[in-house]
């Protein structure tokens, strides 16, 4: 079942308005963003409020089927409230790596990337409905050294961007799933009284308190936490193996060695040529 449209854009003043906003019925003056075609404001008492297409007096040929209404209306308030500037729960992403057996008890597996945090727009330069890398996103952050970009998804909206591009350009991506959030926009209260408010509301609480339906795509601290945490295992690895090698030769099995060429002393194995170090070779060295 498609749910009816929270927002429609005034065919005036080319906002986007709540349903709860605008006179019921045709008076509303609203059209769909998907379509373009005319919205009726419901004002009923047995369901959320929305908006339906008015098809009447519409030819078959101008009747669009209107699939995503309910996403593109979402997108484009988003874009709105973006503009009137807001604050944004940002999630914390954590990537799991393998780590050897004999380090598990050492060397966590999870690299914490970056923690939840909340971005208040008016503190940072943004852009909104943007091109980035030829492809068309919804918000570009720049924080100086590094870019962020939010890309809104939902089905035929796919993000465009592959890790190494954004490697490439220093940008971290976010990806914020519409289609999640349409199976709970209307199931769970994002706003602090806990209680279903206006879709406005809904989609502002959820911008600024919910980490639902947002997920990062790529961060660019990521490859060089990773690679460190991997360093750090094979560090282990090497020190580990050093000592157990070292541990294991018994010493009733060593003997000391000295290079006749240099006069070099070392440790060497008995009954084996030992090499000097200095010389590499094992022709002037004597054992005693």
């Amino acid at each position: 079942m498609l749910l009816g449209i929270p927002f429609g854009r005034d065919k005036n003043t080319g906002e986007w308005k709540d349903v709860a906003e605008v006179t019921r019925g045709l008076d509303c003056n609203c059209v769909c963003p998907s379509c373009k075609l005319p919205l009726s404001a419901r004002h009923g008492d047995e369901r959320e409020w929305h908006f339906a297409h008015h098809t009447r007096n519409i030819s078959k040929e101008d009747i669009v089927d209107c699939e995503f209404s309910f996403q593109v209306s979402l997108r484009m308030m988003i874009h709105q409230l973006f503009i009137d500037g807001l604050a944004l729960k940002v999630p914390g992403y954590n990537q799991h790596i393998t780590v050897p057996r004999q380090l598990n008890n050492s060397i966590d597996s999870i690299v914490t990337i970056t923690g939840e945090r909340l971005i208040n727009t008016r503190e940072v330069n943004y852009s909104i409905d943007s091109i980035f890398l030829g492809q068309q996103v919804d918000v570009i952050f720049n924080f100086g050294t590094a870019t962020l970009i939010v890309y809104l998804s939902y089905r035929g909206r796919e993000f465009p961007f592959s890790k190494r591009l954004l490697k490439n350009a220093k940008a971290g991506a976010l990806i914020f799933d519409l289609e999640k959030l349409t199976q709970i926009f209307y199931r769970k209260p994002f706003t602090d009284e806990d209680q279903l408010g206006t879709a406005r509301t809904q989609l502002l609480g959820w911008l600024k308190s919910s980490i639902e339906a947002k997920s990062w795509y790529y961060h660019p601290r990521e490859d060089k936490l990773i690679d460190d945490r991997n360093n750090e295992i094979d560090e282990a690895l090497r020190n580990k193996k050093s000592a157990t090698n070292h541990f294991t030769i018994p010493a009733h099995k060593l003997s000391k060695c000295k290079c006749l060429g240099c006069g070099h002393t070392f440790t060497g194995y008995k009954n084996m040529a030992n090499s000097c170090p200095n010389c590499k070779t094992h022709l002037y060295v004597s054992n005693f």
